[in-house]
């Protein structure tokens, strides 16, 4: 959420340029004064509005950002990316124009047909795809998983961020009921269950506390959770806050596990859960500790970490034998593009785990898409995600 005043400034400034751009192509005959006085009143408000966003960015005001914020940013890009789209692609009219000495509206066309199919896009990933549930099914062997734990299943949820939910009890009973079907072991929740403050979860604790699992309900912080983005009147008063998002999960009957860890046992078998704080790559502040977390991190017991930033698998891979780790973070940036097996996303311009499965020898990772949105409550391709991670032990004979 720390929106560059540069990049803020870049986009308003393309927008005028695209805006002037479309004006000049509209027919002489269509290009009245009443037409070009809606088009620039209407794009006027969204820049205000786009600039009063960034300030109340900038001064770190909750009550204020909260108030359906992310929706003007939503409308804003509702505008511009397809305006955007437009002047790419339409003007390579004048480049055929170039050579032909005739100027043709080929370019044009396609690029009207595109931008409008880019709105519909938009508009369905705001109003269907961001409240679209997919449950991704992953199976791991292990000749390390003991037997009695043969067959585990784990449940990993993450990013919840429930402020961007505006309310909606009945999405996250939903949620809730479809986690419960599948009768898991455990449940995971990977980090960012808010995104500003803890009074966030006050609206969903009844439909949250709801959620079961057999060997209990693990979580961890994410960078959201610390209320970092909020600009508190106290230290004492930002303490509070992150106590109090301690507090409500423990009424829920959530084990945090911060830099810490807990055994679980089957029989004379033993596996480990072991949860960091926020392990946060600039400008994200750095508290996870593995080694406080758990002191022994090569020996033979079969260990699931929790850890937000997917980031730090790399220190998971080069330091410990950690068999499965399970982070969030990324969204995916909230928007991918699948073809087969292959996936497309801007976050893996930012990482190298940034969605689904990775495999490193023994060890594992899943990077969970979340379930909320930052920003930009928009949803396409990487839609709100249930992630379901049966393990099952490897027979070597």
């Amino acid at each position: 959420m720390r929106v560059s005043l540069v990049l803020s400034i870049a986009l308003l400034v393309i927008n005028i340029i695209s805006d002037i751009y479309i004006v000049k192509q509209i027919p002489k005959r269509f290009r009245n004064i009443a037409l070009r006085s809606v088009l620039w009143s209407v794009n006027t408000i969204i820049y205000i509005l786009f600039v009063v966003f960034v300030w109340l960015i900038y001064i770190k005001n909750t009550q204020l950002i909260s108030k359906n914020i992310e929706f003007v940013v939503f409308l804003f890009f509702l505008i511009l990316i397809p305006k955007i789209v437009f002047l790419l692609i339409s003007s390579a009219d004048y480049l055929i124009k170039f050579f032909t000495k005739k100027r043709r509206y080929i370019f044009t066309v396609a690029a009207t047909i595109i931008s409008l199919l880019l709105i519909v896009l938009l508009i369905y990933g705001m109003v269907v795809g961001r409240k679209r549930l997919v449950c991704n099914r992953i199976e791991l062997e292990s000749p390390l998983l003991p037997k009695e734990f043969d067959g585990l299943k784990i449940v990993q949820l993450s990013d919840l961020h429930l402020k961007s939910l505006y309310g909606d009890t009945t999405f996250i009973a939903e949620l809730v009921g479809e986690v419960n079907s599948f009768n898991p072991d455990i449940v995971c929740i990977t980090g960012d269950l808010v995104t500003f403050s803890a009074d966030e979860l006050l609206f969903y604790k009844q439909q949250l506390s709801r959620l079961k699992a057999k060997e209990g309900i693990y979580s961890v912080l994410g960078n959201h959770d610390y209320g970092d983005y909020v600009n508190w009147r106290t230290p004492d008063e930002k303490q509070n806050n992150i106590q109090n998002l301690k507090t409500y999960q423990a009424e829920l009957g959530w084990t945090m596990l911060n830099n810490d860890s807990k055994s679980i046992i089957r029989g004379n078998d033993t596996i480990m859960v072991i949860g960091v704080e926020n392990w946060g790559n600039p400008p994200f502040p750095r508290y996870g500790n593995l080694k406080e977390a758990y002191k022994t991190l090569t020996d033979k017991k079969y260990k699931i970490l929790l850890s937000h930033n997917p980031e730090h698998w790399q220190q998971v891979i080069d330091d410990t034998n950690i068999n499965l780790t399970l982070s969030g973070h990324t969204h995916a940036m909230q928007l991918k593009l699948s073809f087969g097996e292959k996936q497309f996303s801007l976050a893996s311009l930012r990482g190298e785990w940034w969605s689904g499965l990775y495999r490193c020898g023994e060890q594992s990772l899943y990077v969970n898409d979340g379930i909320g949105c930052t920003l930009f409550s928009f949803r396409f391709g990487a839609y709100p995600e249930i992630t379901l991670i049966t393990i099952k032990t490897q027979d070597n004979e």
